[in-house]
């Protein structure tokens, strides 16, 4: 039904954008993990992810997590001085799956398809490229996704954590991460990338991690820190959950959770990775042609009827609580104090029409990093979709991330 809303060649790579962090992750080696599954209680299920796990982890804010458990991908081939890696981190509502082809496995291409593989920006002839999901990551209901998090079984109660969850923050996505490589065997990166929210995590890595982090590729990114207009929006995308009457003070009903309220958060969500020219390409319509919305309240425009039945659909698999916490999470991310740890080099690529995190936010966080005495460049993706072509496009700015890497 969702196609006689959307169609064309910018609607395309929303489509690979909005089902990016829904697809079944399908890897090497089959492991067990916890489906919250909209019932009263988790189910084991198998599933293809490779699976990183820790006994302990002490959270930023010094409250201890047992039984964490993250679920990671890798693509190309790790050289045998283990010095070829490239840590690629997912975006808010992203995961792990960040590459691979559509097929029958995979219904849409890895959300950073257009970066990562041979001969691509991230070239999988070359580097090896590892991707993992951060706690708290919103997909922890698709039943594929393997995170810790609020939708996850507390160790000590055999119950969902809820609100019980400790707050988590960038730098503890980045430190999991950082336990995930040692894990791995992997001392050395040669870059760390990522997306939007993915950018900020390797932003956090550069000031976290300065020796093992020579380069920083940040797309689509909020700069040094969140600023208080995406900050805010950021706010109103949580702020329905907070009013859905199914949403309890954070311990609903797995099998009833505040569907309306996620809802509308996904709604504003979804509006602020798009454009002018995407919404304008759907039109303002009828949504169906014999039901004008001259005629009834009830008759729906186009463009409106296309955010409402996506949002719902994807309320319908993404967990509330772990949309709260990530919210939190990057609203307390700010490295600016910081940067005199860093030694990498930044490369930073914004998106012209981006109305989320639009190009000034790039240019100033350069400049703050220039002043700092770090090398910092920009170059300006020219294209009309928005906020999603930092996840789409990648491959205009192939020769300009092959050429940063080579430095």
């Amino acid at each position: 039904m969702a196609s006689l809303f959307w169609q064309g060649p910018s609607c395309d790579s929303f489509r690979r954008w909005l089902a990016a962090s829904t697809v079944v992750c399908f890897f090497i080696e089959l492991a067990p993990t916890l489906k919250c599954n909209r019932q009263n209680r988790p189910e084991i299920i198998i599933l293809g992810q490779q699976i990183f796990e820790l006994e302990t982890y002490r959270c930023t804010s010094g409250k201890a997590l047992r039984n964490v458990r993250v679920g990671y991908e890798t693509y190309g081939n790790l050289s045998p001085e283990r010095d070829n890696v490239i840590l690629v981190c997912h975006y808010f509502s992203g995961d792990a799956h960040a590459a691979g082809p559509a097929d029958d496995t995979y219904p849409l291409p890895g959300w950073w398809d257009s970066a990562i593989g041979p001969g691509k920006a991230l070239d999988t002839d070359r580097y090896f490229i590892v991707a993992s999901n951060t706690l708290a990551n919103l997909n922890a209901c698709d039943g594929h996704t393997v995170t810790t998090g609020p939708a996850s079984l507390n160790p000590d109660t055999g119950k969902m954590y809820g609100l019980d969850f400790p707050l988590v923050t960038v730098s503890d996505f980045v430190r999991v991460q950082k336990r995930l490589l040692e894990y791995l065997g992997i001392t050395q990166l040669v870059a760390v990338a990522g997306p939007s929210g993915g950018s900020a995590q390797a932003i956090q890595w550069s000031v976290e991690y300065p020796e093992m982090v020579p380069r920083v590729i940040a797309v689509i990114s909020p700069g040094l820190y969140i600023h208080p207009f995406a900050a805010t929006i950021m706010e109103c995308c949580a702020q329905p959950i907070l009013a859905d009457p199914f949403w309890k003070d954070g311990r609903y009903d797995p099998a009833n959770p505040p569907v309306k309220g996620m809802t509308l958060a996904l709604r504003l969500l979804t509006l602020t990775a798009l454009s002018y020219d995407v919404l304008g390409e759907i039109g303002y319509a009828p949504a169906i042609e014999e039901a004008h919305p001259a005629d009834s309240l009830n008759n729906k425009f186009k463009a409106d009827a296309m955010l409402d039945e996506i949002a719902g659909e994807r309320a319908e698999v993404l967990d509330a609580n772990s949309l709260i916490y990530m919210v939190r999470a990057f609203k307390l991310y700010d490295v600016r104090h910081r940067l005199h740890e860093s030694k990498a080099r930044y490369l930073f690529i914004p998106v012209e029409t981006d109305m989320l995190f639009p190009h000034h936010l790039s240019e100033t966080a350069g400049a703050a990093l220039q002043a700092a005495g770090l090398d910092a460049e920009l170059f300006l993706l020219k294209s009309n979709g928005g906020h999603l072509d930092g996840l789409s496009q990648m491959e205009k700015v192939r020769d300009v991330v092959g050429e940063f890497l080579a430095k």
